[in-house]
């Protein structure tokens, strides 16, 4: 049996002035009891606000995006470049982890001296963030050439949590697929010519480039919005804008593998679904800011043989409206930069009830899969593509397509509806 004792005491006054930087008073007239409860609900009533507090920070769960892209610049210093997408601050930690891709391992620090700057990245602006691992990582090793393999960092805004914890690919060294000649990204207009066709003349130009500088990128995306506001502006109340969350179909576990090279646990982390506000290109997905659509994603390897997961490849695009909105099938809305009318939506709804209607709008997106796949994969180094591969891409596409037939919808976090 266990008793309280000053070691006890001792311990919580240590943990309180840890978290709160106050050094509690020590006052002989309190009767013991009565302090060490008092000191008690101290410290949990500082883990109780300490936990309220990290609910408002940067976290996906919320909805909060960013991008992450890093570059070697040798002797042990990279710099990140970090795009934030969200409302809130994005304040890094100065702790990260190295791992490597075929193993899933991390690779130890000989010591915890990692240096960084640049860790915060205020609402809706670009930053570069540069970590020193010249003191904390044997150099020669990790200049090694890697084959079909690569590093990255787990990054933290509190202390990887789920939700709060990105990874963030890093080469070292040219690997020999790096050192190839990479084929250059394609603009959507280049590489769905047929979809281009449909987009609205005032918004073709957004479609003809491919950006990857994040500043350049997100000053194109705060025109883009501009120039949609003002071809919408003389639709009035007969522009309708999607709902805040879009629905999500149930997924159930599938019938058939995904990809039979992969082992039978891992098959689930082959698929994926984001809110997001953009597509493969960096497009907006809808006309004004806040606007997304809900992706479901395929996620391909990032090297040959890779069990589990992988890179994020949108297959299936849906966009959820609240039917009280909807006053007429001449109603008006904007997607992807396409003016149609919901009478034009009509044939792709895939489920209604008395408070959202939700459609299948992939078409407006692509018009050939593999096209499609193909061009976003131009766009990375780090996945690796054949025909197994190509095959999984299929079987995923084909599940996708079930579950929106079958019907079932719920808001993310809630149970299906029917």
């Amino acid at each position: 049996m266990s008793f309280f004792h000053k070691g006890h005491l001792q311990a919580i006054r240590t943990i309180f002035t840890d978290r709160t930087g106050v050094q509690p008073p020590r006052r002989s007239s309190a009767r013991p009891t009565v302090r060490r409860v008092l000191l008690l609900a101290a410290v949990l009533t500082c883990c109780l606000t300490l936990s309220a507090f990290a609910v408002s920070l940067f976290s996906s769960l919320s909805g909060d995006e960013l991008s992450l892209s890093a570059t070697y610049q040798g002797n042990g210093l990279v710099s990140i470049q970090v795009e934030n997408r969200s409302d809130k601050v994005l304040c890094f930690q100065p702790k990260l982890k190295l791992m490597q891709w075929s193993t899933s391992q991390e690779i130890q620090p000989l010591s915890d001296t990692v240096l960084f700057e640049g860790t915060t990245i205020e609402a809706h602006t670009s930053g570069t963030m540069t970590v020193d691992l010249s003191s904390a990582y044997d150099l020669s090793l990790l200049e090694q050439p890697l084959t079909n393999d690569h590093y990255y960092f787990v990054l933290t805004n509190n202390n990887f949590l789920f939700g709060q914890d990105w990874m963030c690919s890093v080469e070292f060294a040219p690997s020999p697929k790096s050192v190839q000649e990479e084929p250059q990204p394609l603009s959507p207009s280049e590489a769905d010519a047929a979809l281009a066709s449909r987009t609205a003349e005032e918004l073709q130009p957004y479609f003809d480039t491919y950006i990857t500088d994040p500043d350049a990128r997100r000053d194109k995306i705060q025109a883009y919005y501009a120039d949609c506001q003002a071809l919408l502006y003389p639709l009035g109340d007969r522009l309708v804008s999607p709902a805040s969350l879009p629905l999500l179909p149930e997924l159930p576990d599938p019938d058939v593998p995904f990809d039979e090279s992969v082992p039978a646990e891992y098959q689930l982390s082959l698929i994926g679904a984001d809110i997001s506000t953009l597509d493969a290109y960096g497009i907006p997905v809808g006309g004004a800011e806040g606007e997304r659509a809900l992706v479901l994603n395929a996620h391909l390897p990032q090297y040959k043989g890779q069990s589990d997961g992988g890179a994020p490849v949108p297959l299936l695009y849906l966009m959820t409206y609240e039917t009280a909105d909807l006053k007429s099938p001449q109603d008006y809305t904007l997607i992807h930069g396409q003016l149609l009318t919901f009478a034009q939506l009509e044939p792709y709804k895939v489920y209604q009830d008395e408070q959202f209607v939700c459609y299948d709008v992939t078409h407006l997106f692509y018009t050939d899969l593999r096209q499609h796949v193909e061009s976003v994969i131009r766009q990375r180094t780090d996945i690796y593509y054949d025909d197994q591969v190509w095959a999984r891409v299929e079987q995923i596409y084909a599940y996708f397509q079930a579950c929106i037939k079958a019907g079932s919808f719920s808001l993310p976090g809630t149970a299906s509806g029917q």
